[in-house]
C-alpha cells in the first residue's frame, strides 16, 4: 500500500518502480500492468506509461470514473463483469494490478471494487501477482481494513505525512513516540518515501538507509 495525500507523490512513485523494473528486465520478461484509476486519462504523472506506445504491450489502463461508466451505457455490475475481471482474468499469472483512489471510483462500482480489492489481498500471492493500492490514507475504514492485515509493504512519505507516519509507527510497530519521531525525521533527510515491511523480519528502509526493527 502506497499511502499519502494528494499532491505528496504516490502515483510517481509506482510510476518511477514500473520504468524501472520494464527497462532492468529482458522484453520477453516483462510482467504486464493493469492501472485502474477514476483518472486514467486526467492524471498526467501516469503519461510515461500511458502514452509511451513502446509500453503498449503490458501497460492496459481501466477507467472507473462515473463519465466513463455512463459513456460504456453499462450497469456496474456488468462493466464491472466485462472491463475488470474477464480483463484482470484473461490476463492470467504473474501480472501486476495497481488499483489508484478507488474509492473516488463511481459511486455504484465502488462495492464491487472494494470485495475485488479485500479477494485480491487475499489469494493474488497464489498467482504470482503483485497487488499495489494508492490510498490517501492507511486510516481508511473499510477501504483498507484487510491491507494493514495483508500487504507486506506499506510506503509513506515523511516529508509531507509526518504526524501520520509517527502514528502508524506506534499503534502497529509498538514503538515509543519519541523514537518513531526520531526515525520519521531521519527518514525525511534521507529520501521523499520511506518503506515499512510489515512481514518478518520488520524493517523500515528507503533508497539509502534500512534499519531493523
Amino acid at each position: 500500500m502506497v499511502s499519502a495525500p494528494s499532491g505528496a507523490g504516490k502515483t510517481r512513485f509506482v510510476v518511477d518502480m514500473i520504468l524501472r523494473y520494464w527497462r532492468s528486465v529482458e522484453v520477453h520478461s516483462r510482467r504486464p500492468v493493469i492501472w485502474i484509476s477514476p483518472e486514467l486519462t486526467l492524471d498526467k504523472t501516469l503519461k510515461p506509461l500511458r502514452d509511451n506506445h513502446a509500453f503498449d504491450m503490458w501497460f492496459h489502463g481501466i477507467d472507473i470514473s462515473e463519465k466513463n461508466l455512463k459513456e460504456k451505457g453499462q450497469d456496474a455490475a456488468s462493466f464491472y463483469q466485462k472491463e475488470i475481471t474477464e480483463k484482470i482474468e484473461g490476463m492470467g499469472e504473474d501480472l501486476i494490478l495497481v488499483l489508484d483512489d478507488f474509492p473516488d471510483a463511481a459511486r455504484a462500482l465502488y462495492p464491487f471494487l472494494e470485495r475485488f480489492y479485500n479477494s485480491m489481498l487475499r489469494v493474488a500471492r497464489h498467482r504470482n501477482q503483485g497487488i499495489f493500492s494508492l490510498q490517501h490514507t492507511y486510516a481508511g475504514g473499510r477501504n483498507t481494513s484487510q491491507s494493514l492485515q495483508s500487504n507486506k509493504y506499506i510506503v509513506f512519505f515523511p516529508r509531507s505525512q509526518q504526524n501520520r507516519c509517527i502514528t502508524f509507527m506506534r499503534d502497529h510497530l509498538m514503538m515509543q513516540i519519541g523514537q518513531a519521531r526520531e526515525l520519521v525525521q531521519r527518514f525525511a533527510k534521507l529520501d521523499r518515501w520511506m518503506c515499512i515491511q510489515m512481514h518478518s523480519p520488520v524493517c523500515i528502509f528507503c533508497s539509502r538507509y534500512l534499519i531493523l526493527v
